[in-house]
């Protein structure tokens, strides 16, 4: 900050907002003050103006709150200011409990613990290396050490016990934060460069195994704290005097930095990334204004500067390699753009083929990119938006305030990368096949609008599909997955419960129980998993839960299909009434007549459900859903694909 009046400025704009309850603009002060002050009456002072408005942060902001528990074996009070503003700058509102310190065994065994008995939302389990893995220092001291490969076994074996153990009596969802490799050792730089079993390498392989074994447990994330004490120097990372005085592992200046990690890697056991990218072409993606310069003369390729574009647009492609979205919105003339990209195809590392979509024309880029949301079937808080103009970048921001915007540097190009990779849109601590296949199935779509143009009728073109429904038991989709639908399906979801991996496997494990996910696949692909739901069956009725299916599926008969599964399930289990419930929201208003639509009638809801759901009821014996005729339907009887369980409608 440049100087006292103005950091003592935001904190008076601060309380004002506070006072008007005005939840935006406190909040965006304060994340200005958190940027530019690190000190720590600064942090109080946000953490407890956010506090102050919490109901408004979550009335007007949608903010969440999480109960959480901090497991720890090293001292973290003085951090815990930080941390719960940076996570009110993300849109949590923890109500924050340190576990007793050193106590982190009995708390995560002890089904009486203070743990167990605080019901949280997160665990947030910080061990000191020295507590789990004190003998690895002197195993490691002449670098060949034999034992030093069990010991990093052992170690890792004990966490996973402890992980195991209280992911059997609780359905938390769990942050495990890894190991900073030591900056000092007796070894030397060279000696732990060069050894086998140096503890630099032991450190590492302990936290690869780690983070392998929070992959395996539901609903748990590893937070690599080495790799951000390495970005910003180990050296510095700790203070030596603070961590020998009073165990305090992070070093005053990045208490900040520590809290944005811990906030950014939890995150993604409560909200799904974002899933489009729209580029700007002139100054962004390229350097230049193409119909200034012509094809020729805009910037990219090996050569600086057209290098810094080069790079902005090979990690678009490493982000649609993992089925992130591109799209191009541009005030340009389509036909010079299409021949930039022909004429410069070798100073390019992106093709028109890798953009499921484009919006390059002199319209308003608001307007543009409600096209795309509606092309695309996506809500527009799925996108990221790219443009190194000011004007454009503020002019979304008011009238798209659902969309992420970043605007690129134009003087410093070089940097665009870092401001991306920087931010947590994208983030996500699992990739399946169905995110892979996520733009070759955008492209499918396109084939599949072409053809219903030319199609006679609705049922003609839904027949020349050749759809295909798999139904498999959503611990198998594989569960990553299920978990994955569950976050971030919001248009046809008919309760929009954000179900955790253990709550699916309660539905799964429990008597009467489903949890059932659709697989697609026509003759322009496999869309892979779309759909899923869950329900438990209780005397003679079958509630259903949660009914969800992705927006890129709907009006082919997926959802009717899929309701006819669970009615043909829940018959089998003695059921005779199907129960659907209808919350709605801001975003699923295409389902809302779903049930009525299928022949349920609006009945009263059951003893003890809450006021803002709508219950509807089908009976089975009379009017069970059927599938559509021109879908063929593989898994139905156990949920399981199987040969012999091909019906055909």
């Amino acid at each position: 900050m440049q100087n006292e009046s103005e950091r003592q400025d935001l904190r008076r704009c601060i309380k004002d907002a506070v006072s008007r309850k005005d939840a935006s603009a406190a909040l965006k002060l304060g994340q200005a003050l958190l940027a530019a002050s690190s000190k720590p009456a600064d942090a109080m002072f946000c953490a407890s103006s956010f506090a102050k408005i919490a109901d408004a942060l979550q009335n007007q902001l949608g903010a969440r709150r999480l109960k959480t528990f901090v497991v720890r074996s090293v001292t973290l009070e003085p951090i815990v200011p930080f941390l719960s503003a940076e996570a009110a700058c993300s849109n949590y509102l923890l109500d924050l409990q340190l576990g007793g310190y050193g106590s982190y065994m009995d708390e995560l065994l002890n089904p009486g613990s203070a743990l167990a008995q605080f019901k949280p939302d997160l665990v947030l389990i910080v061990l000191d290396l020295a507590e789990i893995a004190g003998r690895l220092p002197d195993l490691c001291a002449n670098g060949i050490g034999a034992q030093v490969e069990s010991e990093v076994d052992e170690c890792a074996a004990r966490i996973e016990q402890l992980l195991r153990s209280f992911r059997s009596g609780s359905s938390a969802r769990l942050l495990l934060q890894g190991f900073v490799v030591p900056d000092v050792t007796s070894l030397g730089d060279v000696g732990e460069a060069n050894l086998p079993h140096s503890l630099t390498r032991a450190v590492d392989r302990l936290n690869q195994r780690l983070a392998a074994t929070c992959s395996t447990i539901a609903d748990c994330v590893f937070f690599d704290v080495d790799r951000l004490a390495a970005r910003y120097g180990r050296a510095r990372w700790s203070e030596a005097r603070m961590f020998l005085a009073s165990r305090l592992p992070v070093s005053a200046e990045f208490f900040s930095v520590y809290s944005r990690g811990l906030v950014r890697s939890f995150s993604t056991l409560f909200r799904a990334p974002r899933k489009v990218l729209c580029t700007d072409l002139d100054n962004t993606l390229w350097g230049g204004v193409l119909g200034e310069e012509g094809p020729d003369g805009v910037a990219t390729g090996s050569a600086f500067p057209g290098n810094c574009y080069l790079e902005y647009q090979k990690y678009l492609k490493q982000l649609s390699a993992r089925g992130i979205l591109l799209a191009i919105v541009s005030k340009n003339n389509d036909a010079d753009v299409r021949e930039a990209f022909q004429i410069r195809s070798a100073d390019l590392a992106l093709s028109l083929d890798n953009f499921v979509a484009t919006r390059i024309s002199w319209n308003e880029k608001s307007d543009s990119l409600r096209e795309l949301a509606t092309e695309l079937s996506l809500g527009l808080d799925s996108f990221v938006f790219v443009d190194d103009n000011p004007v454009e970048c503020e002019a979304v921001r008011r009238s798209l305030p659902e969309v992420a915007v970043v605007e690129a540097p134009v003087l410093e190009p070089w940097k665009l990368v870092e401001i991306l990779a920087e931010q947590s849109y994208f983030d996500a601590a699992v990739v399946t096949d169905d995110d892979v296949n996520r733009v070759n199935e955008y492209k499918a779509q396109a084939q599949r609008a072409e053809l219903a143009g030319s199609a006679g009728n609705r049922d003609e073109f839904l027949a020349s599909l050749g759809i295909v429904c798999t139904f498999q038991s959503a611990l198998s989709a594989p569960l990553s997955r299920s978990v994955q639908l569950l976050a971030k399906t919001n248009q046809f979801n008919l309760t929009t419960r954000r179900r955790s991996a253990s709550e699916i496997e309660e539905f799964a494990a429990a008597p009467g129980g489903q949890a059932v996910v659709v697989r697609v696949r026509d003759r322009f692909g496999d869309a892979g998993v779309v759909g899923l739901a869950l329900a438990r069956t209780q005397g003679d009725s079958c509630h259903i839960d949660s009914f969800l299916l992705s927006c890129r599926v709907i009006g082919r008969g997926i959802e009717t299909a899929l309701l006819a599964c669970l009615g043909e399930h829940a018959l089998r289990s003695g059921a005779k009434y199907l129960l659907g419930e209808f919350i709605a929201t801001k975003k699923n208003a295409p389902c809302a007549t779903f049930y009525a639509d299928h022949g349920f009638a609006s009945c009263a809801p059951p003893e003890g459900q809450l006021s803002d759901s709508t219950f509807y009821e089908i009976d089975l014996t009379t009017s069970a859903p059927a599938s559509p005729k021109w879908i063929t339907l593989e898994g139905t009887e156990s949920h399981e694909p199987s040969a012999s369980a091909v019906l055909s409608a």
